[in-house]
């Protein structure tokens, strides 16, 4: 009896606790949903994953499980997943899906992960989201979603209507540059830029647009807009990317040269190419970009002896180099490469890294370097450091590799 009456008080506590996030449908299909949400003058909420995506995980993990977004969504929507890979584990009601998925990527332009899509309470669709965000971004989002003015598809008609408009082809810009719906936004920046003085154009809400646009064509208006103004955009870049707008423009501009020669697996002369860039954009500098494309090469090619000796010159003549690059090329190095000699040399620059970010994963690296070097006590020393200070979704991780090196494993 006992037992029965815990059984009987868990149920109520364990059905509440699931919830309190959003309830999406399950074993239904599009034309139930529809009915459903006509019936409860709902709108519909269509999270458009995949498997593989990382944000999308981040998202169904971190927010859509939050009390108040499922308060909001559950009250205002009729709430659905719709996988858009396709996979061994799937069960029946995701592949029940598998067609409408083909179709939701076609007549809705579903291209990035996630998307999410809002149709009204007659299954016309109203608005579009690409990318998550936390839960009070998430809300405020989806509550313009609700409000015809606010709404990506009613700025759409509206532009559409007349796109001779400034007022109009400002705001659609913006809309469609975020979702990436590079025509539509193209078409507005092209209005904008006839209609616009260039001092106009440059304000802090369009950047975001333009820099979307550049990355499409670097021989596009958007592109040379960047190129001809970088410092209009050098706030923008540190601010959102952590980034320098000339590298941006290095990146772009010697992508689009090299990529086809490497992809064809041509031999490159990567001196005379930055050479020749270098004339053709005196505005850019291409030399840590091109540092970067022939480290690189040599990593790709397994060359240790080469990468690690022009590697190392770059460490010791620039002090700015930052301990996450540093960390990348050592820990690439104690994956793939077995040489002594060159092990020892990333080693140091481990080093350098844990002493300007002793973060653990940073020191992961150089203990890991330290015991395939056959230094077992100092890693172990070190990686019980890492273990310590580590998140607790990295602990089993960390934890693993120390076990391992106190039972004198591999950790490669």
């Amino acid at each position: 009896m006992r037992k029965l009456f815990i059984m009987l008080f868990l149920i109520p506590l364990l059905t509440t606790a699931q919830e309190k996030g959003i309830q999406f449908e399950h074993n239904t299909n599009w034309e139930k949903l529809k009915e459903k949400a006509k019936a409860e003058n709902k709108h519909i909420f269509v999270d458009c994953f995949t498997t593989w995506c990382g944000p999308c995980k981040w998202m169904a993990d971190n927010v859509f499980v939050q009390e108040e977004v499922g308060e909001f969504f559950n009250d205002n929507f009729v709430n659905l997943k719709l996988q858009f890979d396709e996979t061994k584990e799937d069960s029946e009601d995701v592949k029940s899906w598998y067609d409408e998925a083909k179709r939701f990527a076609k007549d809705y332009e579903v291209r990035a992960y996630p998307t999410f899509l809002v149709f009204d309470p007659n299954g016309e669709l109203v608005d579009k989201v690409v990318g998550g965000s936390q839960a009070d971004k998430f809300i405020a989002r989806f509550k313009d979603a609700l409000i015809p003015e606010k709404q990506f598809i009613t700025a759409k008609k509206k532009y559409e209507a007349d796109p001779q408009n400034l007022e109009l082809a400002q705001q659609i810009f913006t809309k469609a540059s975020d979702i990436y719906d590079i025509p539509l936004a193209t078409k507005a920046f092209n209005t904008i830029l006839d209609k616009s003085s260039k001092e106009e154009f440059l304000k802090k809400e369009n950047l975001g647009g333009i820099v979307v646009l550049a990355q499409e064509d670097i021989d596009g208006k958007a592109f040379d807009l960047i190129y001809n103004n970088q410092d209009s955009f050098k706030d923008f870049f540190k601010n959102q990317f952590g980034a320098d707008v000339n590298d941006f423009l290095a990146h772009m501009i010697s992508q689009k040269v090299l990529h086809p020669k490497i992809s064809s697996g041509e031999s490159i002369d990567y001196d005379e190419i930055e050479k020749q860039l270098s004339t053709k954009y005196d505005k850019v500098n291409f030399s840590k970009s091109f540092a970067s494309m022939k480290f690189s090469s040599y990593l790709k090619k397994k060359d240790w002896k080469t990468f690690v000796t022009e590697y190392d010159k770059k460490v010791k003549s620039d002090p700015n180099i930052t301990a996450e690059e540093l960390n990348e090329y050592a820990w690439k190095m104690f994956e793939e490469c077995d040489d002594k000699d060159a092990l020892k040399v990333a080693l140091t620059w481990s080093k350098i890294a844990v002493e300007r970010n002793e973060v653990e994963y940073i020191i992961d690296t150089y203990a890991n370097l330290l015991y395939k070097l056959g230094d077992a006590k100092n890693a172990i020393l070190w990686q019980e450091k890492a273990v310590s200070i580590t998140s607790e979704d990295r602990r089993e991780e960390l934890q693993t590799n120390l076990d391992k090196m106190k039972k004198g494993e591999k950790t490669w």
